[in-house]
């Protein structure tokens, strides 16, 4: 598979969202002309193998839920989203459909089949997870169908204030997954580091951060403590609304005005 102009990868308007067609499709529309705008080129994928060739392209850790290795994933149920400019890749997000029909989103973390088709034998040796509290409380009630949000990179001269990659990028993986998929939320996880040093608050536009998940790994001992981050279903359609307003700047600039109105 290859990718397409990010508005040539949208499809129909999902029926879930019909009375939000306009909204969806002016942010959309803004997002493709904001990134033009600045020279930039983004671009869609809709098969889990070709933003995984992304990823490795830029040098990105590969998550196994964007790995078909170990989770394969239907044509359709994973986007990813990649941005170049003058200087090559400058940012890739990716994000893929879960549905649940006897589950729920916290059995499928604890056991780890979110991120394995057959844990017991893909698995570390020694790699465990345990979902506990407010973040418990949270997945356990998602038992019909979530995005999950990953392999997040910004090439290094664009991280900080330099642009609102991480926001906007979420946003529009966000407005595309509503078009596709209808009323869905997001999910995914960071280290509590993360959110202790603010950066999750900084860079992103995130509704619930929920204590508490244990991820032991052998490979990566010193990360043990994550928290889960969540956007429920209506609030992804707010930050389309919120972006077709015009109100999400694209790009921070030391002393220049490069924001867009």
């Amino acid at each position: 598979m290859t990718e397409r102009p990010f508005l040539a990868g949208i499809g129909p308007i999902h029926a879930e969202c019909e009375s939000r067609r306009s909204e969806i499709q002016e942010s959309l529309i803004r997002i493709d002309r904001d990134f033009h705008r600045y020279g930039l080129d983004l671009k869609a994928c809709d098969d889990i193998d070709t933003f995984k060739a992304r990823l490795k392209e830029v040098g990105k850790y590969v998550p196994s839920a964007f790995d078909s290795q170990f989770k394969p994933a239907r044509v359709g149920d994973c986007i990813g989203l990649t941005v170049r400019d003058d200087d090559g890749i400058a940012a890739v997000i990716g994000v893929r459909l879960y549905r649940f029909a006897v589950t729920s989103l916290a059995d499928q973390l604890e056991t780890l089949s979110l991120f394995y088709s057959n844990p017991a034998e893909q698995m570390v040796p020694g790699e465990r997870l345990s979902i506990q509290g407010d973040a418990d409380a949270y997945a356990s009630r998602i038992t019909d169908k979530v995005y999950w949000t990953g392999g997040l990179w910004v090439r290094p001269d664009l991280r900080g204030r330099q642009t609102n990659f991480p926001k906007i990028l979420g946003i529009a993986a966000g407005s595309m997954a509503h078009a596709r998929w209808g009323r869905v939320g997001m999910v995914t996880v960071t280290e509590k580091v993360m959110v202790q040093a603010g950066l999750v608050a900084k860079s992103y536009d995130i509704q619930h951060v929920l204590d508490s998940i244990i991820w032991t790994h052998p490979a990566r001992p010193e990360k043990r403590e994550w928290a889960l981050l969540a956007k429920d279903a209506d609030y992804v359609a707010r930050q389309t609304l919120i972006h077709s307003a015009g109100d999400v700047p694209l790009v921070y600039r030391t002393g220049e005005s490069r924001q867009i109105a």
